[in-house]
């Protein structure tokens, strides 16, 4: 997407309740502020072209760095208001920032409430499996490309696990502590994997159940079983929660089977733009 692109992407999406509130932490120019303010919007679209609206204003905070990567670093920013600072090198091109998967992790973590560090396997998993359904949806990866990155991701954190007597969920906390970070979030998404092929053989899916969650449940807090209840109740089912248990008891990393294309989001975020600018 050009410029041009952006600009018009922003004049459109005036009309919901939600806003993305731009805030520039350092100095930019008119130009780069207008490439950032449409990167962030058009990956926020593809979010909720799969989930829905977020239903409260998302505070966006930039601050310059220098890298070789166009974003090397983000986080989100939980609270009474919700968010998500970006350190991003402006230098860097429209298509570099919209390659980078950075915006649709982070963004992802919102649809979700934070639910502590203990559990945060379960959050950075999410937002890890998220990330590739958000590119697609935006045109950035067909789906046989997000189904090669997450054989990718996968195949690289199995084989650098290193508790293969031990249940994936019984290690999370050790993992931390050896800064497996990698090995860590990809156990998480292959939570949501396994849970999103259980949902669509029963003619439902991962993101129909997001979407009810937001519409109903989104600005309660959380601890991980509570909100794995939420999601067993709209769900219909005990996927879930039956996921959960299996991934505590189950010695090894997650012994998810290959992801194929038919695991990727098949939606049209291009009718779907909601998020009013400010």
């Amino acid at each position: 997407m050009r410029l041009a692109g952006y600009l018009l992407l922003l004049s459109l999406l005036n009309t919901a309740s939600a806003s993305l509130q731009f805030h520039f932490d350092d100095q930019f120019d008119a130009e780069q502020r207008d490439q950032l303010k449409g990167w962030v919007s058009e990956v926020a679209s593809g979010v909720e072209a799969l989930v829905g609206e977020f239903g409260f204003d998302v505070h966006i905070h930039f601050r310059r760095a220098r890298s070789r990567e166009p974003v090397p670093w983000a986080n989100t920013l939980r609270g009474r208001r919700q968010g998500i600072r970006f350190h991003v090198d402006p230098r860097h091109s429209e298509s570099r920032f919209r390659d980078d998967w950075t915006a649709s992790h982070e963004l992802s973590h919102l649809v979700l409430p934070y639910v502590g560090r203990r559990d945060s396997w379960f959050a950075e998993g999410f937002a890890s499996y998220m990330q590739y359904q958000v590119m697609h949806a935006n045109g950035v990866l067909s789906a046989d490309a997000a189904a090669r990155r997450y054989n990718e991701r996968l195949d690289n954190a199995r084989r650098n696990y290193r508790y293969p007597r031990q249940p994936f969920l019984a290690v999370t906390g050790q993992l931390r502590r050896d800064r497996a970070y990698r090995t860590l979030y990809w156990g998480g998404a292959a939570y949501f994997i396994d849970v999103d092929r259980v949902l669509r053989a029963q003619g439902s899916s991962l993101v129909t159940v997001l979407g009810a969650y937001l519409d109903c449940c989104r600005r309660n807090t959380a601890e991980l079983d509570s909100l794995v209840a939420d999601l067993d109740r709209l769900s219909g089912s005990s996927v879930f929660s039956d996921t959960l248990h299996r991934y505590r008891r189950t010695p090894g990393f997650p012994p998810t089977e290959p992801v194929n294309a038919s695991i990727v989001a098949q939606q049209d975020a291009t009718s779907a733009h909601r998020i009013r600018i400010e």
